[in-house]
């Protein structure tokens, strides 16, 4: 009876980390600021949040509601990029991803994105949408009425104008 009961315990721990190991856990190497991602980046713009498109199943803890699974977004100015669509579908996190959530996007706001594509349609997102990468700073806050951009733009410069952003967009 010991030497089973044991058993099931070992197995039920390694069942338990194996989940754990499915969890985004990530550091950042190298430089994953906005300026660096973005000058690799496919697609590079100005978009303001329209409204959550869809949403999670199940509860997330400290999210009262159901948590926005994704987001469909307005292309205010394209930067870079092949991209045509005036509006745009970016997919978030469903708890086991490296993604934000969507719910930490405000409807209404406005932000510099340099997204990844999606290369084919699953449960976590369809072919030609976008998402973001929880690992590097992909998306930064805009103040659009005072032209103001806010997060980890560079290593050493926490906010630049807009104005200033697109001149150094289109060196």
């Amino acid at each position: 009876m010991g030497k089973s009961y044991l058993k099931i315990i070992l197995c039920l721990s390694l069942i338990l980390n194996s989940f754990n190991s499915f969890a985004c856990s990530c550091e950042c190497i190298g430089n994953c600021t906005f300026k660096a991602i973005s000058g690799g980046s496919e697609f590079v713009a100005l978009v303001k949040i329209i409204e959550y498109s869809d949403y999670l199943e199940d509860d997330i803890s400290g999210y009262d509601g159901k948590m926005p699974f994704s987001m469909t977004v307005e292309v205010i100015k394209k930067y870079k990029g092949s991209e045509s669509r005036k509006k745009i579908k970016i997919w978030g996190d469903n708890g086991a991803l490296c993604r934000p959530y969507i719910g930490d996007f405000e409807i209404g706001s406005y932000y510099l994105i340099a997204p990844g594509i999606l290369e084919e349609n699953s449960e976590l997102g369809n072919k030609n949408d976008y998402d973001f990468y929880s690992c590097w700073t992909d998306y930064l806050s805009v103040d659009y009425k005072n032209r103001m951009v806010y997060g980890e733009y560079s290593k050493w410069r926490k906010k630049i104008s807009l104005d200033k952003f697109e001149q150094k967009m289109y060196k």
